[in-house]
Parts: structure tokens; sequence; C-alpha cells
């Protein structure tokens, strides 16, 4: 919570509303955001897609701008932000050292004009039905310190989370956000481990998803769900399999 407004902050990426790993592809070639639809690619572990190399679609994610937010649909979570919101804003209500909430929208890295930046505003405060205010900030991952995060904000959702921890990881040795929930996505980032390694864990009656979150259960939350919260939103009625 940021000292001395008693808020209580949510900080969200854009590209966590926004699926911007598909505008990626639909801005190479839309046949490869068709093929990847077609695939697993509300069930991946990892961002690697038929007929791109992955260092290749890292490369070009990595450079993601206006063109890239063009392309892209809304995902799951979005559809989600009225229930999370009315949930959160219910919380907050029964807390009398707070005086509400609030919504924060990160727009980095895009550069975004004023006026799209409005109409941004604007559509994500409708997908909340209003149950909370909506600000727009621009915070790069090098800015969100440990010191920062817990000065700043109850929650996050991100997507490339991976990065960002090991960015500071020296700065959790002096810093623990173990009181601060950190949603990403179950995703690998580097590789995926073998079978061999899979097996393993599975014997030790674990998952390294479940051992990524214990491992790094005393310096931060963090919560991994399902990747397809982070994916293109479903037609209503259909189910992932």
């Amino acid at each position: 919570m940021t000292e001395g407004t008693h808020l209580a902050s949510v900080l969200i990426f854009l590209d966590c509303l926004l699926d911007t790993r598909l505008a990626t592809l639909a801005v190479i070639d839309d046949a490869l955001a068709r093929r990847a639809l077609l695939g697993n690619y509300h069930q991946r572990e990892e961002d690697v897609f038929d007929g791109i190399e992955p260092e290749t679609f890292r490369r070009l994610y990595r450079e993601r701008d206006i063109n890239t937010l063009r392309h892209a649909t809304i995902t799951t979570l979005t559809t989600l932000l009225a229930d999370f919101t009315r949930t959160l804003a219910g919380i907050v209500g029964s807390r009398p050292w707070l005086d509400g909430a609030r919504l924060l929208v990160n727009t980095w890295p895009y550069r975004i004009d004023a006026a799209t930046l409005e109409a941004l505003q604007a559509a994500i405060t409708y997908w909340c039905r209003g149950h909370m205010p909506v600000e727009m900030v621009s915070h790069t991952p090098a800015q969100l310190t440990p010191l920062v995060v817990k000065a700043s904000f109850d929650m996050l959702f991100m997507y490339d989370y991976e990065e960002w921890l090991d960015m500071h990881e020296q700065a959790f040795h002096r810093t623990s956000l173990a009181d601060i929930n950190v949603v990403v996505p179950a995703l690998y980032f580097n590789h995926r481990p073998d079978e061999a390694t899979l097996q393993k864990f599975v014997h030790d009656g674990s998952h390294p998803f479940a051992a990524m979150t214990i491992l790094t259960s005393a310096f931060v939350g963090l919560e991994l769900i399902d990747v397809r919260y982070f994916s293109i939103a479903q037609p209503a009625g259909r189910v992932s399999t």
C-alpha cells in the first residue's frame, strides 16, 4: 500500500490484459497466429511456436510497440476484471484503515499518445464495471525494485516475471516481497525441463512450477496461474482441452 494514501494498489501490466504474444505472431504473419491457435496455445508451457525460432520470437516480442497493440485482443484475465475488482473492493471496504483501492495499468514498453491512452483507460474502466478507479502509469521493470514495489503496491500482475526476478536478484536479499502477491503465468521462459527431469519432480511429489513457488516464497509471493488467463479470450462456453 502506498504510504499516506490509504489506498490498496494493484499494478497490472497492459501485456496481461492484451495478448501481445499472439499479436507479435500476427505482426509477423497472420498465418503464424492462426497456426498457434490451432495448436496448444491456451495450454502451452513455454512461448515456443511452430514456424518461428524461439530466439526470433523472443527478440521480436522484446521489440513490441504500438503496432503490436493494434493487433492485440483481450485476454481471459480482462474478462475477469469485474469479478476481481468487485471482490477486492468488498475486502477493502471491510478494512477501516483503507480508504479504497485502485487499479494501476502499466503501459510499459509502449509509447501511447494521449487520445489512445484515454481510450484504453475508458475500456479498462468499463471492464472493471466501475468497482474501482483505473489509472494509467508507465514503469520499467528496472524501476520496479523490491523496495519500490513494497512501498507502492499490494499486488502485481505481470507476464515476463522471470526477467524481473533475475534483474533484482541481489535487491531481493535486502527487501522481501513475501507478503506481496505477484500473479504470473505458469510458463517456462528459458527452456522446458526434459522428460527425465519432469519425471524426477513427479517422483519427488511436486511439479517444477510448484517447486518454483516454494523456492521463491521467502522473498516474493509468486502465484503461478494457468497461461490461458494471459491468452486471447475464448468464446463463451468454449473450454480448453
